[in-house]
């Protein structure tokens, strides 16, 4: 009885081998197509030069980068050049001075557009050098004669007499 129990037992552990497949000429086909492409596939990543890329990667990361800065860079100057028009300097050489003081001070503009501390690099280069800078005021306006009547009369003959005049 032990014996039939050690059969049962057996037969009953063991897997039912799975029904053979088959397949038609054109599935055969199609498989054996699918398995072409993923072999291409694969190999073509592993030919794949991953470090070069990533080099590459960063070298564009750094072309970038470098780009922004200069942006930046320009973006700034611009700024100054607004805030140095502004301040009605005489001539070029006095502004590019100024913009050349001021980049040296390394200032910051606030949202407003206004330089923080320009104010007063631009009053020390006023008691430094005032004639770097254009009169502010308005300037007189000076006319060589008004018109009227000039046609000489008895009166002003008279007039002239009194005063002690021909």
């Amino acid at each position: 009885m032990a014996e039939e129990i050690k059969e049962t037992e057996i037969t009953e552990t063991r897997p039912e081998a799975p029904a053979e497949k088959t397949y038609s000429e054109a599935d055969y086909t199609a498989l054996q197509d699918q398995l072409s492409e993923a072999n291409k596939t694969i190999q073509s990543f592993k030919d794949m030069d991953i470090d070069g890329i990533k080099k590459s990667a960063d070298e564009w990361k750094q072309k970038a980068e470098a780009l922004e800065q200069a942006q930046k860079e320009r973006d700034y100057s611009d700024q100054l050049d607004r805030f140095v028009a502004s301040q009605n300097m005489k001539n070029a050489i006095y502004a590019a001075h100024l913009k050349g003081l001021l980049k040296e001070a390394e200032l910051k503009f606030d949202k407003d557009g206004s330089l923080i501390g320009g104010a007063d690099i631009v009053q020390k280069l006023k008691d430094s050098c005032p004639d770097a800078f254009a009169d502010d005021r308005p300037k007189p306006e000076f006319v060589t004669g008004t018109p009227g009547n000039t046609a000489k009369t008895a009166d002003d003959a008279a007039i002239r007499r009194i005063m002690g005049l021909k």
